[in-house]
């Protein structure tokens, strides 16, 4: 049996992997980014429902009440996971609790309903948990 070697042709592993560079090549699509900006308008916005029961959550709950959870203890069972013990961890996309500068009817909106991956708490804690809870982020906020 006689085989016949040419120098013309290129090998089919050849082929293969040029033929697959070109179908990856074809395929990427280009993907406008978004500016840091525009992520957060989208994310950073509760609805004017949310925000209306926040404000009625903190009107239901007294000064007393509040005064008398442990919201340190609270933020380390349930936040500093993500958010780390002095609020500025910033796991799972959780955001920097030193830099914040939210209300407290937003804070208590985001703790009741969640925000992205963060869980709703509304089911979990009691309403004057959640003020309570609210009030000792806003402890964590650098002092300027």
């Amino acid at each position: 049996m006689i085989v016949e070697k040419s120098d013309n042709h290129e090998s089919d592993a050849t082929k293969e992997n040029e033929t697959a560079a070109e179908i990856e090549e074809e395929t990427i699509e280009e993907v406008p980014e978004e500016t840091p900006e525009e992520v957060v308008e989208e994310s950073e916005a509760m609805t004017d429902e949310q925000l209306s029961k926040a404000d009625k959550i903190i009107a239901s709950v007294s000064d007393a009440v509040v005064d008398a959870v442990d919201s340190k203890k609270l933020f380390r069972m349930h936040c500093a996971i993500c958010h780390g013990f002095k609020g500025n961890q910033m796991i799972n996309g959780a955001k920097d609790l030193t830099k914040s500068k939210i209300s407290l009817t937003e804070s208590v909106a985001q703790v009741y309903h969640g925000k992205g991956l963060m869980t709703p708490y509304n089911n979990i804690l009691s309403e004057a948990e959640i003020v309570a809870l609210a009030k000792y982020t806003e402890t964590l906020r650098k002092k300027k």
